[in-house]
């Protein structure tokens, strides 16, 4: 079955980071998962990027907040189904109070998706944003990255709001047949 074997694309997750780097974040709030496992380490190693685990994503989300009304430009990194459990954040601090940042996580249960029991983030992740009216894209070419991450931080700074990139299997994976 395709995915059964895949590796990390280490070549993309380095598109991404570098695509992170342009758009000048400089704070990172994560909840760790196996998918962006690989951007992970490159954000962590970075001395530039102030760097704090949570323990979930509406925790992440909430740290992210403050770090905005800190004057930092954060990045929530984080597993697609975090939407539903970080959606009072989402919608009190992010919608309600203006406050801004930037969320990248994987996007399972979409197109090409292979594993059956993603079905359920299928239903979060994409209709929640679209119902909060939270902007957000899905990186379906690694080389368009860095204009998509760069545009969503463009996003946040100017209508202070979250916004979220979606990185898809085939962008965080390698392809094996």
């Amino acid at each position: 079955m395709r995915g059964s074997t895949s590796r990390h694309n280490v070549k993309n997750a380095m598109s991404i980071y570098h695509a992170i780097k342009k758009a000048e974040i400089n704070f990172l709030s994560y909840v760790p998962e196996t998918w962006t496992k690989e951007i992970l380490k490159l954000l962590l190693e970075d001395r530039d990027i102030e760097s704090v685990g949570a323990t979930g994503e509406a925790e992440a989300m909430a740290i992210a907040a403050g770090a905005s009304l800190a004057g930092k430009r954060p990045l929530v990194l984080m597993e697609g189904s975090g939407y539903s459990s970080g959606t009072h954040v989402l919608s009190r601090l992010g919608l309600m109070h203006h406050i801004g940042w930037l969320m990248m996580s994987s996007h399972a249960g979409g197109i090409g998706e292979v594993a059956y029991y993603h079905w359920d983030i299928r239903l979060v992740g994409e209709p929640l944003l679209s119902a909060l009216r939270i902007p957000y894209c899905v990186v379906q070419r690694v080389e368009d990255a860095e204009t998509l991450v760069r545009e969503a931080q463009y996003t946040v700074e100017g209508q202070k709001v979250p916004v979220a990139v979606l990185l898809p299997h085939h962008i965080l994976w390698e392809e094996s047949i």
